[in-house]
């Protein structure tokens, strides 16, 4: 929408221009001159014999640039910057990863795939997490295959889930939305080193969300789907050789029987990663009347509960004692 009010304006101006100063040869060199070198003052002069619509064409093209400019202004101001400093060549991938969250500002430092999940993480001394953005494939697979990712408003097919987390200050409740579609999406990826991977993200919200997120990233590990196909065959498993039954180890655990059914695993030792990506280990002590997840960890000689609300839980897993 942007792009097309201000290329409409850009447009309509040079035709009404064009027009305006082929009506004026017939006035004089006062109101030609008038006309050909400063255009746009011409709507308010009168009595010169300017002709009315190119003038009224005028009026229209300056206000369409006008409201395009700050559109652009309000909704991609990385984009505004460039049209107005001359830095036209400049694309997502020459820029550091960077935009705005829930309208803070947002400068990931952490970026990485866990399973089927992209993360963004802005983190703070401690690593405490301030704002977070995580784009889940888990219901749509099927995107996760060659080098890139492209889905705009309209595209029909499963999309990623955004969870995005934010915080406003040290007493307030943490932020949280979920949005299931109806923004646009770019990933593009290439393989760099033995193991990295050059990203190049491009997202957009609609307005009311007021987030966005561009630019270029290093990952350290490549996703294991980068460059395959669906049609790529699969390799062949070679079953291995029954081994000796092992105690159990890590298991990951629903987290609507937890909640359900909290008796079965109390006491149990469990492990929470959280999703802003911070791990907890301890022993799962209780689940809250307000359905709070209550982890005990021991800190020297004593003991420390930590709570989680289920929204904010990404994994929880546990095991058996011994």
């Amino acid at each position: 929408m942007e792009a097309l009010l201000i290329l409409g304006g850009v447009v309509a101006l040079a035709v009404s221009w064009a027009w305006l100063v082929f009506a004026s040869l017939g006035l004089g060199p006062g109101p030609l001159m008038l006309a050909t070198l400063v255009p746009v003052v011409t709507p308010l002069v009168r009595g010169r014999g300017y002709p009315v619509l190119p003038r009224l064409l005028m009026v229209l093209a300056l206000v369409s640039f006008t409201a395009g400019v700050a559109l652009l202004y309000r909704d991609e101001p990385e984009r505004f910057e460039r049209l107005f400093s001359g830095n036209w060549s400049a694309s997502p991938a020459d820029m550091v990863l960077s935009g705005t969250l829930m309208g803070q500002p947002f400068l990931p430092d952490q970026v990485y795939w866990r399973g089927d999940q992209l993360v963004f993480a802005e983190t703070a001394t401690g690593n405490r997490t301030l704002r977070s953005l995580v784009v889940r494939f888990d219901q749509a697979p099927s995107l996760l295959q060659g080098t890139a990712i492209d889905l705009l408003p309209g595209d029909d097919g499963p999309w990623p889930e955004l969870v995005i987390q934010w915080y406003t200050g040290a007493l307030s409740a943490p932020g949280l939305q979920r949005i299931s579609s109806g923004y646009s999406l770019s990933i593009s990826l290439a393989p760099a080193g033995a193991k990295q991977a050059d990203m190049t993200v491009h997202l957009h919200l609609p307005a009311a969300y007021a987030t966005r997120l561009g630019g270029h990233s290093r990952l350290d590990e490549r996703p294991e789907w980068l460059g395959k196909t669906s049609g790529q065959p699969e390799p062949v498993k070679v079953e291995p050789a029954p081994m000796p039954m092992q105690p159990v180890g890590w298991q990951e655990l629903s987290l609507q029987t937890l909640l359900e059914n909290p008796a079965r695993f109390v006491g149990r030792p469990a492990r929470v990663l959280t999703i802003g990506g911070r791990e907890f280990e301890g022993v799962l002590k209780a689940v809250t009347d307000d359905r709070r997840i209550v982890l005990a960890l021991p800190q020297g000689a004593n003991q420390v509960d930590f709570q989680f609300h289920p929204e904010d839980v990404a994994r929880i897993e546990s095991r058996p004692t011994r």
